[in-house]
């Protein structure tokens, strides 16, 4: 597994408001899109939002929207399952 931390690319754009946080995530998954998916199931919202003037159900933590970089930082394990590890606020 690989330790990635996941960022708004824009916190302020109105996109954000379709998920319950804003933050940095440090995930533990097989791969960035499951990461992002897993953000996203956890974290959107009922509201509608747009993205380029389309609705969305998706939320806001896509590759389009998030920044992430890879830890390795001895902190998180790589070993378990894939999870959100931690929430920066």
């Amino acid at each position: 597994m690989n330790i990635y931390k996941l960022s708004p690319r824009d916190p302020n754009s109105t996109v954000w408001g379709g998920s319950s946080f804003k933050g940095s995530l440090i995930v533990r998954a097989k791969e960035t899109d499951n990461a992002l998916r897993m953000a996203r199931l956890k974290y959107r919202t009922t509201q509608s939002h747009q993205i380029e003037s389309q609705e969305t159900a998706y939320g806001p933590w896509t590759g389009a929207n998030t920044d992430f970089d890879y830890v390795t930082d001895d902190k998180y394990s790589t070993d378990g399952d894939e999870e959100i590890l931690e929430e920066i606020a």
